[in-house]
């Protein structure tokens, strides 16, 4: 039983928030227990009187009617404490997975480094239902059958012999040794059935994300093959589990059948030397068919017991797991302010070496920086840093005189507005893509980021327009209409930093000095941070930084790094000759 006091008391919480359900859960079971354990008693005086030639017809009513009170009563008092405890574990089941997804939403980066989508499904899902189930049917097994038996036990023996009661009950000492024994089977087989879950829900989303790939390269029957093995795995893991939940009722067979010989035997000594009636030996027999149910409920409680134990330590691993992002601050951002980077450092906690050093960058306010560099050198890690998924490396970051990290970290993240490389686009509308930048947005105001995004010829070709549904992930259309989708949905905010990580590869070089143009036009004192391997993208930029392996090589305006003559020079010529060829 210390299982469930594990998961009562964790849930410590929820059980006060719903105290009153749980009372009225309690005491109507005790009411439904005694008027149930009244029946046998009725059904033996009425037999006692019948061998005595004493039942009368009065008397006989008399039975009758409180054999039907008995009945009514104890099913209306189930009715309501089955209906309080089992909307009660429906409803633990929506707070937790509020509370996971809460949690989900308040984490970093970091965070899902250590955990994947497919595991976190599992956790939520099938372990958050053990969980409930242990809520609810744990605790209808816990309170009302060792309610149950103990009132029929006690029934037993004050009503019959304490003697004959302890003799039938002397078997039930080993069932219980055992079933200690097969609970701890059944959680630790659960446990591994659960894990094979996970790894299985991990690798059918990233199926699912990667059917076009797979698809592209025929390679079906090789993942097809994949998945059978591991549904076999799992399948045969799950098995395990089931050939242990299957011990159980064997066992109770067993055991209550020696009760019953044993009771019965007794019983008959005791009627044969006339210290039992026939009616209390009837009755006896009954309050031992009674105890089967209690009995076998107590063995499946074992089962749910364990499994809830191992899906609860599933659960708290994700809600104690943080994304080690530092303390939270205080301060309201009221105005605009330049950015400062000094010194800044920083390395992923899988990397071995920094991944960005010595970082010094000034942004100030209503400015543009741009920033290039090859393919690994450091600019999407740099904007992460902006972004706040990661915590802060050595060194200073600050949003005017004070660290970013003495802000209120929604105030400070409802500044920016983010494009990033890879699109996120829900399957609805275009029209609800882009208001998802801002609440409430209307059509104009829709229209004026599709503008400013040069995405208003390839509207008007939708059948549908505003109202044209993209399909999951924007499956349905172009990866430069994805782009322009997710640069109206960052500029319909109107931040007061914007932030493009690479977000004009897709479209073609007119396409793009018409965007960058009209962000410029558009977004006039305000600042803009301009990621890209298109040199083009930040030939207007106020500031370009060059990154390389982490570090910053070459700084200045457009004219000044073709000045130097270094590595922006060299990547500006080889994309202005290889344009010139394109056209």
């Amino acid at each position: 039983m210390c299982q469930m006091f594990n998961v009562i008391l964790k849930l410590k919480t929820f059980f006060s928030r719903n105290k009153k359900r749980y009372i009225i859960s309690f005491f109507t079971m005790i009411a439904s227990n005694i008027f149930s354990v009244l029946i046998p008693y009725i059904i033996g005086r009425m037999i006692d009187s019948i061998v005595k030639k004493q039942l009368t017809s009065l008397l006989l009513f008399k039975y009758t009617g409180a054999f039907l009170l008995s009945l009514i009563a104890a099913y209306l008092f189930e009715y309501i404490w089955s209906y309080y405890l089992f909307t009660g574990s429906a409803k633990l089941q929506r707070d937790m997975r509020l509370t996971l997804m809460q949690h989900f939403l308040r984490m970093r980066a970091s965070f899902y480094e250590k955990f994947r989508v497919g595991d976190l499904m599992a956790r939520a899902t099938q372990d958050v239902r053990a969980i409930s189930d242990t809520v609810g049917y744990g605790m209808m097994v816990l309170m009302n059958a060792t309610l149950f038996l103990t009132t029929i036990i006690a029934t037993m023996g004050v009503s019959v012999s304490w003697t004959m009661t302890l003799l039938s009950l002397f078997p039930l000492i080993f069932l219980a040794y055992l079933f200690g024994k097969v609970g701890n089977m059944v959680e630790e087989r659960y446990t591994i059935a659960q894990k094979s879950f996970s790894e299985l829900n991990n690798d059918v989303l990233e199926v699912v994300d990667g059917t076009r790939l797979i698809r592209a390269y025929a390679k079906e029957t090789v993942y097809l093959e994949k998945f059978q093995k591991q549904t076999e795995s799992m399948l045969k893991k799950n098995n395990q589990v089931a050939k242990a939940n299957a011990l159980f009722a064997p066992l109770v067979k067993i055991f209550i059948t020696l009760s019953n010989v044993i009771g019965f035997g007794y019983g008959a000594y005791l009627v044969s030397r006339q210290n039992l009636s026939v009616g209390d030996m009837i009755a006896f027999q009954m309050y031992l068919g009674m105890i089967v149910w209690p009995i076998i409920s107590i063995g499946e409680l074992t089962n749910v017991l364990r499994q809830g134990s191992a899906s609860m330590i599933r659960v708290e691993e994700v809600l104690n797991q943080g994304d080690d992002m530092e303390e939270k601050g205080s301060k309201v951002i009221a105005s605009k302010k330049d950015i400062v980077i000094n010194d800044l450092s920083f390395q992923y906690p899988t990397s071995t070496n920094h991944n960005l050093k010595n970082i010094e960058v000034i942004i100030p306010k209503g400015k543009t920086l741009g920033i290039v560099g090859k393919t690994g050198s450091g600019k999407t890690t740099l904007l992460r840093q902006f972004l706040r998924q990661y915590p802060l490396g050595e060194g200073e970051f600050k949003y005017g005189t004070d660290s970013v990290l003495n802000y209120q970290p929604t105030h400070f993240q409802s500044l920016i507005g983010y494009v990033p490389q890879d699109h996120i686009l829900f399957s609805r509308s275009v029209r609800e893509n882009i208001a998802f930048g801002k609440e409430g947005a209307s059509d104009q105001e829709i229209m004026e980021s599709v503008k400013i995004a040069s995405f208003e010829e390839d509207l008007a070709k939708m059948d549908q327009g505003l109202d044209t549904v993209i399909g999951e992930k924007g499956v349905s259309i172009s990866g430069g209409q994805k782009q322009r989708i997710s640069i109206a949905r960052a500029l319909i905010k109107n931040p007061d930093i914007l932030i493009l990580d690479d977000s004009l590869s897709a479209v073609d070089a007119k396409t793009e000095q018409k965007i960058i143009a009209n962000i410029q036009n558009e977004r006039a004192g305000k600042t803009t941070i301009i990621s890209t391997h298109r040199l083009s993208a930040v030939r207007r930029a106020d500031e370009i930084i060059v990154l390389e392996d982490g570090r910053i090589i070459e700084r200045g305006t457009h004219l000044e790094l073709l000045e130097k003559k270094g590595w922006y020079y060299t990547q500006y010529l080889r994309q202005e000759l290889k344009e010139g060829d394109e056209e």
